[in-house]
């Protein structure tokens, strides 16, 4: 348990960080605005990892492509990492044990490449796959900042492994 004469300000910051690298994760995977075509508020074309959208209604791909696939598993792998992490970081700074932190540590860090590898590869294969003039939108742009959110989450929980609980006394009483 943490000491009640201690602030864990650091300890809890791990996890405010995986939290938010959760939240944008599962909104930017769930978005249709992996890619669009003209402005991303007002275009009438544009595709995400599930859907695509056009000036009809909203239409899963006929056929998904290899690099589609790929891109979803890892974001699917990516977010169960995530959300372990994220979970072990709380266990973590209720348990204070170098374990937790370390495991919490190595999930948070294969959220980032899981993340990462799946951002990578869907840039590289839609650049072959859709003409000019369309653009990355606001779901890829959120997986790559949790990509962001994830690494520091990872640092910190390294860090307190290592260094032990990172806390700021109160005052002394």
């Amino acid at each position: 348990m943490p000491e009640l004469g201690c602030h864990c300000v650091f300890s809890s910051l791990p996890i405010c960080l995986a939290g938010a690298g959760c939240i944008f994760h599962v909104i930017g995977l769930s978005s249709v605005y992996w890619l669009v075509n003209g402005h991303a508020l007002v275009s009438r074309t544009r595709c995400g990892l599930w859907t695509e959208v056009s000036s009809a209604p909203c239409s899963s791909y006929p056929i998904v492509p290899d690099y589609i696939k790929t891109s979803r598993a890892f974001v699917i792998l990516g977010l169960l990492a995530g959300v372990g992490g994220l979970v072990l970081s709380v266990i973590s700074l209720v348990k204070q044990q170098k374990t937790y932190y370390r495991m919490a540590c190595v999930a948070c860090f294969l959220a980032a490449g899981c993340i990462l590898i799946a951002v990578i590869n869907y840039a590289l294969e839609s650049k072959y796959a859709r003409p000019l003039g369309w653009e990355f939108g606001l779901g890829f742009i959120l997986c790559c900042i949790s990509v962001f959110l994830f690494v520091p989450a990872g640092v910190l929980n390294l860090l307190e492994s290592t260094l032990g609980p990172l806390c700021v006394n109160q005052s002394p009483t």
